[in-house]
């Protein structure tokens, strides 16, 4: 499994709830008042995205927008146009059921797939916390985003015809929007960019991260992962340290943590396998690590995971 499918991999995605807004000019919706990540697609028509203190961006039908950290956003026919909030078009009450939103002043028609996704940010891994606050997929292009223009067609036919099974279908389909999202972010990005993001592109460090997403358990040491790259101790430590923003031994920590919490969260294991399964010879020293990390003990964090209001 490569990196990036390796983190995604332990995301705990939830509570994609999707509906259909048909806004007729001039119109202008507000998600204050919606927490979450929160995802737009323009099904038809045209228009405009802002975030507070930020220059408006134009839309047009196919283009995808993604706020990975839940920012209150703004959209509009025109960046004059009057704004409700989307929570007062919704007829049974805030995201309960995919449903079609209406509002605007009688014009030309956008329609646009609203949906939003959670997930618990004690574990988001450096990656997700280095996206931007706006992630904007243009749509009708060279045929690159195919997958968005399938996945637009099946959201606005389910929204449409309210099947049995949309609200599961709508649960699996927003992760799988999620992944393509971020896959092709990633993949736009420049070569030489700095950051996490950057290190996935790097030809030695994206080596070194793939190394220890293939074996978390094993005992690495950063002399032996320099040298595997191809690199000197110091010069490893250094390039790992100024693209990711920890050393190697401090990411490795994290990366194991996260696993323990997706096994913790997924499979049940007793705690003691789970730290053996990650390294970890001493429970009371995996715990403690744990709580760093996440912020609960493990039997602390598989508790509230169980719990079905968590759900």
């Amino acid at each position: 499994m490569d990196v990036l499918s390796d983190i995604l991999d332990t995301v705990h995605l939830s509570g994609a709830i999707l509906g259909r807004a048909e806004f007729s000019a001039p119109w202008g919706a507000s998600t204050e008042g919606i927490s979450g990540l929160m995802f737009h697609i323009v099904l038809s028509g045209n228009g405009f995205i802002s975030l507070v203190g930020e220059e408006p961006i134009p839309l047009k039908t196919g283009d995808l927008l993604m706020m990975p950290h839940g920012h209150t956003h703004y959209l509009q026919s025109d960046p004059s146009s009057p704004i409700v909030k989307f929570t007062d078009l919704m007829v049974a009450g805030p995201l309960r059921k995919p449903e079609v939103m209406r509002s605007g002043g009688g014009g030309a028609l956008t329609a646009i797939a609203c949906g939003r996704l959670e997930f618990n940010h004690s574990e988001m891994h450096p990656l997700l916390a280095q996206l931007p606050p706006l992630i904007h997929i243009k749509g009708g292009g060279d045929g690159a985003q195919e997958w968005l223009e399938i996945t637009s067609r099946l959201i606005s036919d389910e929204i449409r015809a309210n099947r049995i099974g949309t609200a599961a279908l709508f649960e699996r389909l927003g992760g799988v929007l999620f992944i393509q999202v971020i896959r092709s972010y990633v993949e736009s990005l420049p070569s030489d960019r700095a950051g996490w993001l950057g290190a996935l592109r790097d030809r030695r460090i994206g080596g070194a991260l793939k190394l220890i997403h293939e074996a978390p358990a094993y005992a690495w040491s950063i002399e032996e992962l320099g040298r595997k790259v191809g690199m000197s101790r110091s010069a490893f430590a250094s390039r790992f340290k100024s693209l990711v923003s920890e050393t190697p031994m401090q990411y490795l920590t994290r990366w194991r943590m996260h696993r323990a919490a997706h096994y913790l969260r997924t499979e049940g294991l007793p705690i003691a396998q789970v730290a053996d399964r990650i390294g970890y010879q001493s429970t009371a020293t995996f715990s403690k690590a744990f709580k760093r990390y996440i912020g609960a003990a493990p039997a602390t964090y598989r508790r509230t995971e169980d719990s079905p209001s968590t759900r």
